[in-house]
């Protein structure tokens, strides 16, 4: 199945939409919630250090002993270095601590060890990374997330949303392009009194579109620039002993790989050369960036954009070429910031 888009629900400007359907979705398509939204719980992520007591974390953060332990699930004040304790801040501020409303039918609950990375999730549950964003859409990053975060593992390809105060069911199935049956089917609703305010519902088959393009943008403010290539690297940035008492000084990193590996873009920006350089690099591509930083990837075998063209942190550029003054088939990638030519290594993530 192709994965439909989301599109934005804007509550204040929706409008009730009247959707005629037979059998025992009618509710479905008619049922509007009007009770109080559920909050909830919101906690901090805190991990214990050398020294630390139960007593003392509740002491620091203004709430109970037994209202951590509990929240903690810990049948005494047994506690160790480098464990993670949660500690509610709706209780330290004096409010009510309400429960996390539960995941839909057939999800589960992953809690991100320590060194953990979302590839490994993905891998270990054998899903997409488009599908744990969909089950997650509020997560706050892609590669630099707390230890102890919990995630939800889904089904499958999907979109997990909340039902909101005074939202018809019938817009939001709208709104995402949803198939009612599917929605109903998913979530095992079987009437208007499985339906509770503030609960998770899974919706088949609609992609994540916006956490997608948050977290990209995300990903690019945390990485600034990401490699272009898995390779050895075989010369630094810096001065090099070409032999014979002389040298040369090397602007760049080169990077050896197999002939036609591909080169992606280390950030996203635009192409301000892409073609042959006399200059010794053989085919070169430049991208500009965001403050006019450059990217230089020379000696491609075939250079796979335009000058122009915009292209995304990761997307192909070229492939790997021993073009112009070159030993063997490698990448000699430069990172130019105002005009100057510096560590591209300093600056890789």
């Amino acid at each position: 199945m192709i994965p439909r888009a989301a599109r934005p629900i804007t509550v204040a400007s929706r409008r009730q939409h009247r959707v005629r359907t037979a059998g025992p979705l009618v509710w479905i398509l008619s049922l509007v919630l009007i009770a109080p939204l559920a909050r909830a719980q919101a906690y901090a992520l805190v991990e214990v250090r050398a020294g630390d007591a139960v007593g003392a974390i509740a002491q620091r953060y203004g709430v109970d002993v037994e209202v951590l332990l509990d929240a903690n699930d810990l049948a005494g004040h047994l506690i160790r270095p480098g464990d993670v304790l949660r500690v509610p801040l709706l209780e330290a501020r004096g409010g009510v601590a309400e429960p996390a409303p539960e995941p839909p039918p057939g999800f589960r609950r992953h809690t991100l060890a320590s060194g953990e990375t979302l590839t490994e999730v993905v891998e270990r549950y054998g899903i997409t990374m488009t599908a744990l964003v969909g089950a997650n859409p509020d997560l706050s990053s892609l590669d630099r997330l707390p230890v102890g975060v919990e995630l939800l593992i889904p089904p499958g390809e999907g979109l997990v949303v909340g039902l909101e105060q005074g939202v018809a069911l019938t817009d939001l199935i709208e709104a995402y392009g949803a198939d009612p049956a599917e929605v109903a089917r998913a979530n095992h609703l079987r009437g208007p009194f499985d339906l509770r305010p503030g609960m998770l519902l899974f919706l088949p088959g609609v992609a994540p579109v916006a956490a997608l393009e948050r977290l990209a943008h995300v990903r690019e403010l945390e990485n600034t620039y990401v490699w272009p290539l898995h390779g050895r690297l075989t010369s630094y940035y810096g001065r090099r002993n070409l032999g014979l008492g002389t040298s040369s000084f090397h602007r760049g990193l080169d990077i050896a790989a197999p002939s036609g590996s591909t080169i992606v873009a280390t950030r996203s920006g635009t192409v301000t050369f892409a073609g042959w350089s006399d200059r010794g690099y053989g085919n070169l591509v430049k991208v500009r960036h965001a403050g006019g930083a450059e990217t230089w990837y020379a000696h491609a075998s075939r250079v796979l954009v335009r000058v122009g063209e915009s292209v995304s942190q990761g997307e192909p550029i070229a492939l790997v070429g021993s073009t112009g003054i070159s030993t063997g088939p490698h990448l000699h990638l430069e990172l130019h910031v105002q005009g100057v030519a510096i560590d591209p290594l300093s600056e890789l993530r």
